[in-house]
């Protein structure tokens, strides 16, 4: 028999036996493993689940710090978790043997035996990385839409917070906000389930047009916003066309049914930092609004990024000191949060330049405004430190050369340095003006509003001289740039005073950059000298009026946003690229080549391809893209003379079907010469009387007898040149200053007559041409009369002529002068009847005396039995509908014949008499003087 010690430690054993069975049971369950670290020893020693060693490992900190399987990054907290450094459980990331990543938590609990020797952790290894999966699902679920899997919008919208604060300053990005076109509508006509699919297919196409780097949050509904960061502005443009024209593509399973969206978009550029999401999203949701607004299934970008801003009203602010933060953070995000959140704009512009001043350790900031035409510069804002006078408390001058110098030495940046002891190539003068107040070194950054100089700002150094890196002067580039913009701004609200800021930067319709913002960087390029091999190019679509009539002005704008879309698609590259939307359909490019065939070349081939596109979509309307290019030379001075000069070889094109592109070369330079010598002589011309009447005497083909006259007129210059009508009339037509020629021809007509009636001699009308201008000018008849009234003349002596053509297009505007002149008994004539339009129910209407017919009209006809037959016919039935008719251009005695025949009674021409000076009219009309 088992005595009972020996019986009891059997039962002890079976009892510790199955206590160790049930801890193995435990352990193996939860996937721990135990583990004892002897702290004076540096040994760890790993347990089974049946507390059985399985792995002992001496000098184990040294084997932690050299264990490949322990992330790096992990590593430190694992040797400090053995050291006793973290408190609590740790997470060490480990590899397996498959290299895949796992997770431990490590949880230890230190025993003191006696002795320090004894000093031990025991403690647990867990496998945690079912878990730590599990949370980053439902934790990824918690930050994803429910429906479409995108980021719902409280995280996306804190994903782009963060974005934007902690972004590269340099780096630009862009946000759409998309919306389904009448979502309701679908809802209510195919039902929720199907607009939930709708959406769900709209969020799997975001996914595939935009990078995965980019951020796409359902907003709400059918709204979704997406952040596209690190994206120039051109391609922005792109992806919106791109996105638009994607939605449309989408095949549903309700067939009937075709998605379209409109997309509101916001750009912010490189180099401006400081605003969130919620002054994005409200640019960007203004712009949807214009989208819809305008016909929806389009995109419209937000013109300016202070488009959000409701200016606060102005109060009494006293000056606040520096916040420390504002001489640690980025300067130009700064500079940004100043003019934000101060609502003075005096108060900003102060604390700015002592924020700049104290940062870089200046002497002085003045923003200096300049007239160039005046010559004359002031100061407008002055910071000086402690050890600086203040200068420019009276207003300067200099000379053009000095100024030209100075521009001139403008580099890329904006930006010149001047020393003091390098003043050479300035005159002493203005070496005196530019280097005031004890300046040593002083960095000069240009201003500019609407592509105008306007001044600088001078950042000076008066104790020593100073290097100045690129970097700087890009830096103070910027912040000019930035102090610019807000003083335009200021100036523009305390001009209007009014409370919503609207400085456009971008083409709401077609997202490029505003004319205004091209101007100023084409002039950068150009008066920098930069602009070594550069063309400019300005194109339109011919008769694009039509296409809006024909076709609709919702496909007019899309036509624009399509060819804004080819045109960037065609660039090579986006370096010195610059494109702008002017006006309308007329488009600017500035753009780099290697010559300017080359560069007429690659404008005739993407405008060619654009026009194949279209064709083929618009059969029924015939399209022509017209491009002039100027090749910037080194002797152009600004970005308004090489625009000027493109869209003169542009204008060139008109009514040429075989030519779409035309270059700007010195034949063009010498006619655009000559134009502008005569539009900038007509003050002079007019005032020494160097316009001349001529008078072309009429005769009555019954008789021969001279019965009246039309007066032309000739410019006579100083030199004895004459020039015709044909060479100035046109152009002073387009500047308007043909009216005021006008005017000056009938007064020296109304002073003939009045002389006639003085000498008694007998009184025969004289008709004189008007401009189309005059009839939209409700004084013209006014004006007429006092001239009259002047020189005491019949108002029935003069008659005033119009042509057919200008009748036509101004039809209603015609009519109501030629009423008016009726009323008061001046005579009036349709020129030119038959050159054009023909069109007799016109002349039907319109209260007119006199019609003249056409010298081509009359070519046309004297050809043929038929022609004359007609010619016949036409005359019958203008005479019958009361009129006296005139025959012009009559250079034949044949066609004097014929037209009497055809009973005419009345004619002009070459071979009756050429116009001639009044002298000689008076001669031939009163030989007894």
């Amino acid at each position: 028999m088992m005595c009972n010690s020996g019986k009891d430690r059997q039962e002890q054993f079976l009892a510790d036996d199955e206590k160790l069975e049930k801890i193995a049971a435990v352990l193996k369950n939860t996937g721990i493993s135990v583990f004892e670290y002897y702290l004076k020893e540096d040994r760890f020693v790993l347990y089974d689940e049946r507390l059985k060693t399985v792995e002992e490992v001496s000098q184990y900190l040294s084997y932690l710090e050299a264990d490949p399987k322990i992330y790096p990054e992990d590593r430190w907290k694992a040797i400090s978790f053995f050291q006793g450094g973290v408190r609590g459980p740790a997470e060490i990331r480990v590899m397996d043997e498959n290299g895949s990543l796992l997770r431990k938590r490590l949880d230890a609990t230190q025993i003191s035996g006696y002795g320090a020797a004894s000093r031990r952790l025991i403690g647990s290894i867990k496998d945690v990385t079912a878990e730590k999966k599990r949370e980053e699902v439902l934790e990824e679920q918690a930050r994803r839409d429910s429906l479409t899997r995108l980021y719902n919008q409280f995280f996306g919208k804190e994903l782009i917070n963060y974005y934007l604060s902690s972004k590269n300053p340099y780096d630009s990005c862009g946000m759409m906000v998309v919306d389904i076109d009448y979502f309701k509508n679908v809802n209510d006509k195919y039902g929720h389930l199907f607009g939930n699919t709708a959406l769900i297919e709209l969020a799997h196409l975001l996914e595939m047009v935009f990078d995965s780097g980019d951020i796409i949050m359902r907003a709400g509904g059918d709204e979704f916003v997406v952040l596209l960061k690190n994206i120039s502005h051109s391609v922005l443009v792109r992806k919106a066309m791109q996105l638009v024209k994607a939605v449309r593509k989408l095949t549903f399973s309700e067939n009937d049914y075709a998605m379209t969206c409109s997309l509101g978009v916001c750009y912010l550029p490189e180099n401006v930092s400081g605003y969130t999401y919620d002054q994005l999203f409200s640019n960007a949701d203004w712009a949807l609004y214009q989208a819809k607004a305008n016909g929806r299934n389009r995109y419209v970008f937000c013109d300016t990024l202070q488009r959000f801003e409701i200016v606060q009203k102005e109060g009494n602010i006293s000056h606040p000191e520096i916040d420390a933060r504002y001489l640690q953070n980025d300067i130009v995000a700064t500079a940004f949060e100043i003019f934000e959140k101060m609502n003075s704009f005096d108060a900003a512009i102060e604390l700015l330049l002592e924020v700049i001043g104290v940062r870089y350790q200046l002497d002085r900031i003045t923003i200096i405004r300049t007239d160039i035409k005046a010559k004359t510069t002031g100061r407008q804002y002055q910071w000086t430190s402690a050890r600086a006078p203040e200068v420019l408390q009276k207003p300067g001058s200099f000379t053009k050369e000095d100024f030209l110098t100075l521009f001139h030495s403008y580099d890329e940046y904006g930006t010149t340095v001047l020393q003091y002891d390098n003043l050479e190539m300035y005159s002493e003068d203005a070496a005196n003006l530019l280097m005031q107040g004890e300046a040593k070194t002083v960095l000069y950054a240009a201003m500019y509003c609407e592509g105008q100089y306007t001044g600088a700002i001078s950042y000076v150094v008066c104790e020593n001289k100073r290097y100045w890196s690129k970097d700087d002067r890009s830096r103070f580039g910027e912040l000019t740039k930035i102090i610019s913009a807000h003083l335009a701004k200021n100036q523009a609200m305390n001009a209007c005073q009014r409370g919503l800021l609207s400085f456009p930067n971008y083409d709401p319709l077609t997202g490029l950059i505003s004319f205004d913002r091209f101007r100023e960087e084409v002039e950068r390029m150009i008066v920098g000298g930069y602009a070594t091999s550069h063309v400019v190019v300005y194109s339109d679509f011919e008769n694009f009026k039509y296409f809006n009539q024909r076709c609709g002005y919702t496909m007019g704008d899309l036509l624009l946003k399509e060819y804004s879309s080819h045109v960037i698609d065609s660039l090579e590259c986006e370096a010195d690229v610059y494109f702008t939307r002017i006006v309308a359909d007329q488009f600017l490019m500035f753009m780099p080549c290697r010559d300017e065939e080359e560069a007429a070349e690659r404008v005739r081939v993407f405008n060619a391809e654009f026009i194949r596109r279209q064709s083929l979509r618009f059969p029924e309307v015939r399209l022509r893209l017209r491009s002039g290019i100027y090749y910037v030379k080194p002797g152009c001075t600004s970005a308004s003379a090489a625009i000027d000069a493109a869209n003169y070889a542009r204008k060139e094109l008109a009514g040429r079907a075989d030519c779409a592109v035309r270059l700007y070369d010195e034949e063009l330079g010498r006619k655009q010469a000559e134009e502008n010598e005569i539009l900038n002589s007509f003050d002079t011309a007019l005032r020494q009387r160097q316009f001349q009447i001529y008078l072309q005497p009429r005769f009555s083909l019954a008789d021969l007898s001279v019965v009246g006259a039309e007066a032309v007129v000739r410019w006579i210059k100083a030199d004895g040149t004459i020039l015709h009508p044909e060479s100035f009339i046109p152009l002073y037509e387009n500047n308007g200053r043909i009216v005021e020629l006008d005017y000056y021809v009938f007064e020296q007509v109304v002073a003939f007559q009045a002389k006639n009636g003085r000498l008694g001699r007998a009184q025969l009308p004289i008709s004189v041409n008007a401009s189309i201008l005059h009839a939209r000018d409700d004084s013209t008849v006014k004006k007429y009369l006092q001239i009259l009234n002047k020189y005491g003349v019949d108002p029935s002596l003069l008659e005033i002529e119009l042509t057919e053509t200008a009748t036509v297009s101004y039809y209603d505007n015609v009519k109501k002068l030629f009423e008016r002149l009726r009323k008061v008994h001046m005579m009036t004539s349709l020129d030119d009847f038959g050159a054009g339009y023909s069109v007799l129910n016109t002349v039907i209407d319109i209260p007119v005396n006199t019609v003249k017919i056409d010298r081509a009209f009359i070519m046309n006809c004297e050809s043929s039995d038929r022609g004359i037959y007609f010619l016949q016919q036409v005359i019958a039935m203008v005479k019958g509908l009361g009129y006296h008719v005139v025959c012009e251009g009559v250079e034949t005695q044949e066609q004097a014949g014929i037209l009497r025949d055809a009973g005419c009674e009345e004619a002009q021409g070459y071979w009756f008499a050429r116009p001639m000076p009044i002298e000689q009219y008076e001669k031939m009309v009163y030989p007894e003087g």
